[in-house]
């Protein structure tokens, strides 16, 4: 049910309409972007929804189930508005998008028809496809903890608890080779033991990819130089002499997180848990069977 202000009913109500749909979009870093199908700017919510950027939008349907109602917007790439190097890498990834219904002679007038998720991104050398996909479509996802062996934190954040910075287990310095999309040469201020990045995390502080962030896959060193593997290919921003901050990784294993880190206690996982053998397993005589504890940390 959508409540509309009076002006804007009394302006429905006339007969003759001044209207024009306006997309919002608000990636997850806080830059937000407006769009709009109208021939000039309009201003909404303090931002200017721009129609240089040549944005159409679908039908879009709204049920009254938990099913997932889908919209899709289309337009064309446009280097200072949304870029592919910036869709590609991430950058719109969580991003929210607002669609509003505005009267365009007095903005004022405006009335928020439904908000959603950037979705599937389609996209060729001059256009992009993308997605909105509504908020119910969490209803659809897997929420909560899973019992598994290994740790389900990321090695650093808050349920880890370690501080990497003070534990000298993360590390500064530049690029100074790229030799693919996925491969990159670094030049640290401090130099890890070979190997430990993999399974870490790149963070980008300078040039134009700054605050994008990347995982490593592999590290490898030669000679003073560490070379480092990426999960994902880097298309573009990237570029040599941009700063870098790397951390280490870990292999969310009980054993690493008690024998490397020393914080056992905040282990996110379950490693005791008992498998499909101990299951089928039978009592023997030669097993202590008393009640005690199985392991001890």
């Amino acid at each position: 049910m959508k409540t509309l202000s009076n002006a804007l009913a009394a302006h429905l109500a006339s007969g003759v309409t001044t209207l024009a749909t306006c997309w919002i979009l608000k990636r997850s870093d806080g830059f937000a972007l407006g769009f709009t199908d109208h021939d000039r700017p309009i201003e909404l919510q303090g931002i200017s929804c721009e129609p240089d950027a040549g944005f159409t939008g679908s039908e879009f349907r709204q049920s009254d189930g938990f099913a997932s109602d889908d919209q899709e917007i289309a337009g064309a790439l446009s280097s200072d508005r949304i870029t592919e190097a910036d869709l590609m890498s991430g950058r719109y990834d969580a991003a929210t998008i607002e669609t509003w219904r505005v009267n365009w002679q007095d903005p004022e007038q405006a009335v928020l028809l439904r908000s959603g998720y950037l979705g599937e991104i389609k996209r060729d050398s001059q256009n992009f496809h993308a997605e909105i996909r509504s908020l119910s479509i969490d209803m659809e996802q897997d929420k909560g903890r899973v019992y598994q062996y290994r740790c389900d934190a990321n090695v650093g954040d808050t349920r880890c608890s370690l501080d990497l910075d003070a534990l000298g287990l993360s590390f500064e310095g530049e690029v100074t080779a790229i030799s693919s999309q996925t491969w990159l040469e670094l030049i640290l201020d401090s130099q890890p033991e070979a190997g430990r990045l993999a399974m870490g995390q790149l963070l980008l502080q300078s040039g134009a990819a700054k605050g994008m962030a990347f995982d490593i896959l592999s590290h490898q060193q030669s000679g003073s130089a560490d070379l480092v593997e990426l999960w994902m290919p880097v298309h573009s921003g990237i570029k040599v002499g941009d700063r870098v901050k790397v951390s280490v990784g870990c292999d969310k294993s009980f054993a690493s997180c008690r024998t490397v880190f020393a914080n056992q206690l905040n282990f996110r996982g379950f490693p005791h848990m008992p498998g499909n053998d101990f299951i089928l397993t039978y009592p023997e005589l030669s097993q202590q069977s008393d009640g005690s504890a199985l392991f001890e940390d």
